[in-house]
């Protein structure tokens, strides 16, 4: 990478909105976005460049909006993958791993904050957040740690329902340390503007469904007690294991 195309691409990575916690509104940062580059590396960049540059500024102005109306009404498949929808990479100060739509008017991200290295993880943490999409701009309004990252971890899965008592809205994902150390499946209640543990579980594969968690290892060596099958059922507010096989 020569000096100039150091400049310029970061004159450019100052612009991202991920990184200026000041500045919510991404698409008016964006505007501006020719304008802020250092006269030198404007100067000296190829034209191509340039164009490229002002052509992503323009079409992220134009986009930004439909995102932001679209997520609101769900346009999007509520679940990882797919279109990145406006709320959870805009108010999100990390690298969205996964999300879903938690209620009607919020979203639910797992992300990772920080990292370097050949992975990206080193130094890294993972975390989760709420974002309230009921009045735009989206924002924050939960976020915590689950722990630290490392190379090997991967998101299975995110999903939203009502799986403890069938009254309450609730999350859950799987995240993957590696696949020889195994997974841990996270459940979360969300009360209003709050995010509620009610239950964490290892292993391979975790079914959930109303009232029952049950919880299936790829052998015996990877269960606590040399078990393939665990089976919860949620009571009294939380969740007992109640069987194992």
């Amino acid at each position: 990478m020569t000096t100039d195309d150091l400049a310029l691409r970061n004159a450019l990575d100052t612009l991202v909105p991920l990184r200026d916690a000041a500045a919510p509104d991404w698409s008016a940062v964006l505007r501006r976005a020719l304008d802020d580059l250092p006269a030198t590396a404007v100067r000296r960049a190829p034209r191509r460049r340039l164009v490229l540059a002002a052509t992503l500024a323009l079409a992220a102005v134009v986009v930004a909006p439909v995102l932001a109306v679209g997520a609101t009404h769900n346009w999007w498949q509520a679940r990882s993958g797919g279109t990145v929808p406006e709320p959870v990479f805009v108010p999100v100060r990390g690298r969205p791993a996964g999300w879903v739509k938690a209620t009607a008017g919020s979203w639910f991200v797992v992300y990772v904050k920080g990292g370097q290295g050949a992975c990206g993880y080193t130094g890294a943490s993972w975390r989760i957040a709420l974002v309230e999409t009921a009045t735009l701009p989206a924002r924050v309004v939960d976020d915590r740690a689950i722990g630290g990252a490392m190379c090997g971890n991967r998101v299975a899965w995110v999903r939203s329902g009502r799986f403890s008592d069938g009254k309450h809205d609730e999350v859950a994902f799987q995240l993957w340390q590696t696949p020889s150390l195994g997974a841990t499946t996270y459940v979360y209640r969300v009360d209003g503007n709050r995010l509620t543990k009610l239950a964490t579980f290892p292993g391979d594969t975790v079914t959930l469904k109303l009232g029952t968690a049950v919880v299936t290892y790829e052998n015996p060596g990877r269960s606590p007690h040399g078990e393939r099958e665990d089976t919860y059922r949620f009571a009294n507010g939380s969740y007992r294991l109640v069987s194992k096989r």
